[in-house]
């Protein structure tokens, strides 16, 4: 069982945390990773739009971030701690964000990057890979 509430300023050093311990492989890999491009990276995405912190027992264990656009959803910065993944928080926050999609009648996109596992979730949900490249896939579940 988990919570979510919306991220507060103290939640900043727990999402870069978050960030480098759920993508540091992938990036590691597809860009390298440089500390201080992706601290520049981590403060420009906080100061554009605050996630929603996922917590278990009080513990923030995750994220996720919905943003609302013209013709979608947008749902990114999806993020557990790798003890977290495989309980089925995963699966219930994608319903949460399909259901909402669903009642706004809204398609959801999404991009992640190449080499990260959470594809798999999103196919077992519907989701479809529109383009792919060397370093992202894009994916966009249809509205219904």
């Amino acid at each position: 069982m988990f919570v979510t509430r919306q991220a507060e300023v103290e939640d900043y050093d727990f999402l870069f945390h978050l960030k480098k311990v759920a993508e540091y492989e992938p990036i590691k890999a597809i860009f390298g990773w440089d500390e201080n491009v992706q601290i520049e990276i981590h403060r420009s995405e906080w100061e554009e739009s605050k996630p929603t912190i996922i917590e278990v027992n009080g513990f923030s264990v995750g994220s996720y971030l919905v943003q609302y656009k013209s013709d979608h959803l947008y749902f990114g910065r999806f993020f557990l701690l790798p003890e977290y993944q495989g309980n089925g928080i995963g699966s219930q926050v994608l319903s949460t964000v399909i259901q909402l999609a669903q009642e706004k009648s809204l398609p959801i996109k999404l991009c992640y990057l190449q080499g990260n596992r959470v594809g798999q979730l999103y196919k077992r949900f519907g989701f479809e890979v529109t383009a792919q490249d060397s370093q992202f896939v894009h994916m966009l579940k249809p509205r219904l």
